[in-house]
């Protein structure tokens, strides 16, 4: 018997069965595919260095050190412990400046990713954040300064080191797509490698290409949001192309913009990703229809950063919608395998002689039913209702309050003709227990009055009488 094989004692059949138990796949850590994306981000910058100079670095740098420490800060005003080996920042803090052209200002990188991590701060921290804090910082600059976040340095030309530029901007491939409905005069090589106008980190297509495979092999990155999201967006695409050549609108609709960055870097990130694989299956659909219909529709240049804001806004509940819509389908396949096809098995009985007879027994379950009447000593138990609303749950209180006033007024009024009644029963009985003073009979005060003269008449006689 293997491992994963367990044997149970079936409680209807009191038989022992066997069964197959698998445990569930090991998922990785946060922390160690934070890591493969800071590899794969490092070689990107390494590129943006050896293309555009040493401003490229300063600004990667830049944006990682601010981001450090402001999650710092707002860890102290937060009251939080301060992680520094938390990858997910230094993550957000490479993705940020490698999303900007190489010319931009050192003060909109750094408000950037200052606003990135209090993106991240008030939706609660790391593991509660909705939306991915990158695309708000970067959705939040492209509305306030599309100058800048839109125009990039010409190929070939390495921006100064300190203030301004002093190179030619140009538009890139995403601009030429949107505005002017035509495909730029780029080769496919120059494509792969990068030498055409873009971002940073998002122009060099074979490396990221590259990045993503790897991420795939090290289970770093979602393999059904990669391939359901991009599927989804190249059929369409295909549908619906920009010009005659299928292939080349491909190309350049990958190339252009952030969305092939987007899709290895950002749409798979573990905070905001679905954990069901049918969750996984439609959030990556959703990517990829929406950002289409961004791209051919919306005519905005980084338009996968907001589609991507919109899909994170329900991601979280996409594990729920899943689940029920799966829940009722098997409901419906369930009723209509036993129900499909029974008035033709009734009627081939029928028509065979094999019906039921009215002497033959059948075991009837009748579900259980609650008519709401009371129990045996009736004692009816009261059910308390939910209240609708704030109005009514103020309503009752007061109505519960008023009552309880007036029992205790009863109580007290009732406690107080006891008292008087008691002092008055007292009173009474004291009185009762009283006795009344003795009245001197009348007809001894006359014997008295009458016999006293004759003493004194017989003391006079006697005086006269010696």
């Amino acid at each position: 018997m293997s491992d994963n094989t367990f044997e149970l004692l079936d409680k209807f059949d009191s038989d022992v069965k066997t069964y197959n138990v698998q445990p569930p796949a090991p998922r990785r850590k946060q922390k160690s595919i934070y890591g493969d994306q800071l590899v794969c981000l490092a070689a990107l910058m390494g590129l943006s260095v050896w293309q555009s100079g040493t401003r490229a670095a300063i600004l990667c740098a830049g944006s990682v050190i601010i981001c450090m420490l402001a999650d710092m800060i707002f860890c102290r005003m937060s009251k939080k412990v301060y992680n520094p080996k938390d990858l997910s920042t230094i993550a957000a803090g490479m993705c940020i400046a490698l999303m900007m052209p190489s010319s931009v200002h050192y003060g909109i990188v750094a408000g950037g990713a200052l606003l990135a991590i209090a993106v991240k701060h008030v939706f609660g921290g790391k593991d509660n954040y909705i939306f991915n804090p990158t695309c708000v910082a970067i959705a939040f600059l492209i509305i306030c300064y599309p100058g800048d976040m839109l125009l990039y340095p010409a190929v070939g030309s390495r921006p100064e080191l300190w203030g301004e530029a002093g190179v030619p901007l140009v538009s890139g491939i995403e601009s030429y797509l949107l505005k002017l409905g035509t495909a730029p005069t780029v080769s496919f090589e120059n494509i792969m490698l990068g030498n055409f106008a873009g971002p940073m980190g998002t122009t060099h297509v074979l490396v990221i290409m590259v990045c993503g495979v790897c991420l795939l092999c090290r289970r770093s990155m979602s393999l059904l949001v990669t391939v359901f999201g991009l599927g989804s967006y190249c059929a369409l695409t295909a549908l619906f192309p920009a010009f005659s050549n299928i292939g080349e609108t491909l190309m350049l609709e990958l190339s252009g913009g952030y969305l092939l960055f987007g899709f290895v870097f950002l749409a798979s990130d573990p905070q905001t990703l679905p954990k069901s694989y049918a969750g996984k299956i439609v959030y990556g659909i959703v990517i990829g229809i929406i950002g289409c219909l961004f791209r051919h529709f919306g005519k905005v240049e980084g338009s996968f950063i907001f589609v991507l804001l919109l899909a994170n806004a329900f991601s979280l509940r996409l594990d729920d919608l899943c689940a029920y819509i799966a829940r009722k389908f098997r409901q419906l396949f369930g009723y209509l395998r036993s129900n499909m096809g029974r008035y033709e098995r009734l009627r081939s009985d029928a028509e065979s002689g094999h019906t039921p007879k009215l002497t033959d027994t059948m075991e009837i379950i009748v579900p259980a039913t609650n008519y709401n009447m009371p129990p045996i000593d009736n004692k009816v138990t009261k059910i308390n209702r939910k209240r609708n609303n704030i109005i009514s749950r103020f309503a009752d209180n007061r109505r519960i309050k008023k009552k309880k006033d007036e029992n205790v007024r009863r109580k007290q009024i009732r406690e107080e003709e006891n008292n008087y009644m008691n002092a008055m029963r007292s009173m009474i009985e004291h009185n009762k227990r009283e006795t009344p003073k003795k009245t001197e009979d009348p007809k001894q005060e006359v014997q008295h009055i009458i016999k006293q003269p004759r003493k004194r008449s017989q003391q006079k006689n006697n005086k006269q009488g010696s």
